[in-house]
């Protein structure tokens, strides 16, 4: 799971316009982000023996997102401006949201908590991975 996990995400940091060896390092960043995040989520639940399961969850989950917001970033980054390119923006930010969701639920089951304790969690890693991808690999135009 873990390869098919940075494989996708490889390729979506390409499509997204990504080059070269900040394909490599903002790929691995991404993946040890998501491990170490919840791994200290697990421990802190005192549920670290859930680990592999929930990873794989989490890393198999994730590929498959991915595989889905490919064709809108592809839209969104290779045509020009317009109705349609807006629509994918659109698209992504649902597929944002639904990322979230399936991430707190597989937290949910995880904790054994409730889903709205699992998307908070999932929302505020994505923030997280937002703020932290801003700051290390800042967009160049």
């Amino acid at each position: 799971m873990l390869a098919a996990y940075l494989a996708v995400d490889a390729v979506l940091f390409a499509v997204q316009g990504i080059r070269g060896f900040h394909i490599v390092s903002e790929t691995l960043f991404d993946t040890a982000l998501l491990m170490v995040f919840f791994t200290l989520v697990l421990a802190i639940w005192r549920k670290t023996g859930r680990f592999n399961q929930t990873a794989i969850a989490l890393l198999g989950t994730g590929a498959l997102i991915m595989i889905a917001a490919l064709p809108p970033s592809l839209v969104a980054t290779l045509l020009p401006s317009s109705p349609v390119t807006e629509a994918a923006k659109a698209l992504l930010y649902v597929v944002l949201a639904w990322s979230i969701f399936v991430m707190g639920h597989v937290i949910r089951h995880a904790l054994d908590t409730g889903l709205f304790t699992g998307t908070v969690i999932a929302a505020a890693y994505t923030l997280l991975n937002l703020v932290l991808f801003a700051v290390f690999f800042p967009i160049k135009g």
